[in-house]
């Protein structure tokens, strides 16, 4: 677990971005590294004694480079959300443990099927919250909370809407972060529950501080620097995914993620983007980094259940 935590501790420098990876992470081989600008060197280790340091972010400039073209509402005041492979559970409140779902009242939903809602579902935490339109089959629950992974889509928009290249590659990109499926991750694993705007929380370990948040790992700097030109009112996991897609747009790299089914197409996506999240390889800042080899292999695993 400590490893796990160290791997998480971003340093970043004036407009250089740190959203270091959780979990295990191996060194890059058989990509040369990138040169990195004179002032944009990575700090020196914090020792004791030494004040702490606070981490930035980069946040490429708008320019007129190519993305994804986000499509309009297209639930015509129908609301609705879709379950996805497996069945789940429309619960009377989120489950804080096994023990504590055990023990929740809470209705089945049956695997692939899509289900009417009178309003656009919302978020909390890991769950998605949702009104019925009619009830369920012998259960009087109308509403209450589905666990957010088992939906596949949604009136509410998010990652469903994406190409499915480009669905993978954010999922790679959110294992190379280490929050995976949570979009309310802050920096050492703490988490939070509304989405009503960046938590703008600030932690620091190991001499080291980020406000850090949402599964991309966006400082709140970053945040206020993309959420009014994108006209973004809050921080629900719809307006992180198109966030992240307007940082991968600025950066010159969408075209590459769109066809990222392509080795040659995935790594310089990734070449376009490791200075901004440093969990990739080839990142020059001397944090550790995740293979190619091991990016692809989570890739290849995250496109096939597309």
């Amino acid at each position: 677990m400590k490893r796990v935590l160290l791997s998480l501790f971003l340093a970043a420098l004036p407009a250089y971005a740190w959203a270091q990876a959780f979990g295990e992470l191996s060194s890059l081989s058989g990509v040369p590294d990138i040169p990195a600008p004179a002032a944009a060197l990575p700090p020196a280790a914090p020792v004791q004694g030494q004040e702490e340091q606070e981490l930035r972010q980069y946040l490429p400039p708008d320019n007129n480079e190519p993305g994804f073209e986000w499509p309009e509402d297209k639930s015509r005041g129908e609301n609705f959300f879709y379950i996805g492979a497996s069945g789940t559970y429309l619960k009377a409140r989120p489950a804080q443990s096994e023990e504590l779902q055990q023990g929740t009242e809470k209705c089945a939903l049956e695997a692939n099927t899509l289900y009417a809602a009178t309003l656009k579902p919302g978020f909390s935490g890991e769950y998605m919250t949702v009104k019925l339109a009619r009830p369920l089959p012998n259960c009087q629950m109308t509403e209450g909370y589905i666990y957010m992974a088992h939906v596949s889509s949604s009136s509410a928009g998010g990652a469903w809407e994406l190409p499915r290249n480009v669905r993978a590659f954010l999922d790679t990109l959110a294992y190379a972060e280490g929050t995976n499926e949570r979009y309310n991750y802050i920096f050492t694993f703490v988490t939070f529950n509304s989405y009503n705007d960046h938590p703008r929380i600030r932690k620091c370990s190991g001499g080291l501080c980020s406000t850090a948040a949402g599964r991309y790992q966006f400082l709140s700097g970053t945040w206020d620097g993309l959420a009014p030109a994108l006209g973004l009112s809050d921080f629900t996991p719809p307006n992180q995914e198109k966030a992240a897609l307007e940082i991968i747009r600025r950066a010159g790299a969408y075209k590459l993620v769109s066809k990222s089914g392509v080795y040659e197409n995935f790594t310089a996506a990734l070449s376009k983007l490791n200075t901004t999240w440093a969990s990739l390889p080839g990142s020059p800042y001397g944090q550790p980094t995740h293979s190619t080899a091991s990016l692809w292999k989570h890739y290849k695993s995250a496109l096939a259940r597309y």
